[in-house]
């Protein structure tokens, strides 16, 4: 073969390998729907169904995807993925469980068609088209996951934003399944939503009337201006004022009689 052979021959097998790779058709972006999160409780456990697309399904290959409840630092942007330098405990963190498929349900392994670690698997299967379909448990608004030191912090889902979080699994870094999905806890939409009451002023009490006992007090029959006579009547309630007025009218009475005596006397006198 001459060496002008070889080299047209190796043009053309280079040309023919970039029309490949400009053919290959692109990977959808990862997108898990999340059903049953409407109804999350934030003091206890949520199962809820999920269903993810536009993943990248590798048949025979190791490992899988695995699917978390956890959170994403927002100030890391997407340096949390694991495929650009994120660390487990730091740009995120997830609800600690076992592995395995009794656990939980707060982590689930979902694997590849035909991989070696499917046995494993507690999610399902990843379709060839980069579907798959498993339930997940949401422990409630706090969660407690792993730092990056090994122990334990809490993770409080009303203060910070948390949801579904999917990598690749197994030690397996894959950037085509790898996303995070957030959700809203019930309780904390509702504050949103929903005004403080505004609290109504409280009426003033009624009062009791009195328990004594009204006393009726007559003025005794006394001469009018014009000659008549005629009784003035006085409603009184409460008996020590009932009684300070008896002793009023029968001063007055006593006087009256007194100058009905006089005038008497002095008329016995003038005969």
């Amino acid at each position: 073969m001459t060496r002008t052979l070889r080299r047209a021959l190796a043009t053309g097998a280079l040309a023919a390998a970039a029309t490949l790779t400009v053919a290959a058709p692109a990977l959808a972006a990862p997108l898990v729907d999340v059903t049953g999160a409407e109804g999350l409780a934030a003091d206890a456990p949520t199962t809820v169904q999920l269903h993810g697309t536009g993943f990248q399904s590798v048949t025979g290959g190791f490992g899988g995807i695995y699917v978390l409840f956890g959170w994403i630092d927002p100030a890391a942007g997407d340096a949390w993925r694991p495929s650009a330098g994120g660390v487990s405990g730091t740009q995120y963190r997830y609800a600690v469980d076992v592995q395995g498929q009794e656990n939980a349900g707060y982590q689930r392994f979902v694997a590849f068609p035909g991989s070696t670690t499917a046995v494993e698997a507690n999610g399902g299967e990843v379709a060839a088209d980069g579907s798959w379909t498993a339930d997940l448990v949401v422990p409630g608004s706090t969660l407690t996951a792993l730092d990056a030191a090994g122990g334990t912090v809490e993770v409080d889902c009303l203060q910070v934003t948390c949801g579904v979080i999917t990598f690749g699994a197994h030690g397996v870094t894959n950037a085509n399944n790898e996303s995070f999905t957030p959700v809203t806890f019930a309780t904390a939409a509702a504050a949103e939503a929903t005004p403080e009451p505004t609290a109504e002023p409280t009426p003033e009490p009624t009062p009791e009337p009195s328990t004594e006992a009204t006393t009726v007090a007559v003025a005794p029959e006394a001469e009018e201006p014009d000659g008549g006579s005629g009784a003035a009547p006085w409603v009184i309630g409460g008996t020590a004022v009932a009684a300070a007025l008896a002793a009023t009218v029968a001063g007055v009475a006593g006087v009256r009689a007194a100058r009905r005596r006089a005038e008497a006397t002095a008329q016995d006198q003038q005969l």
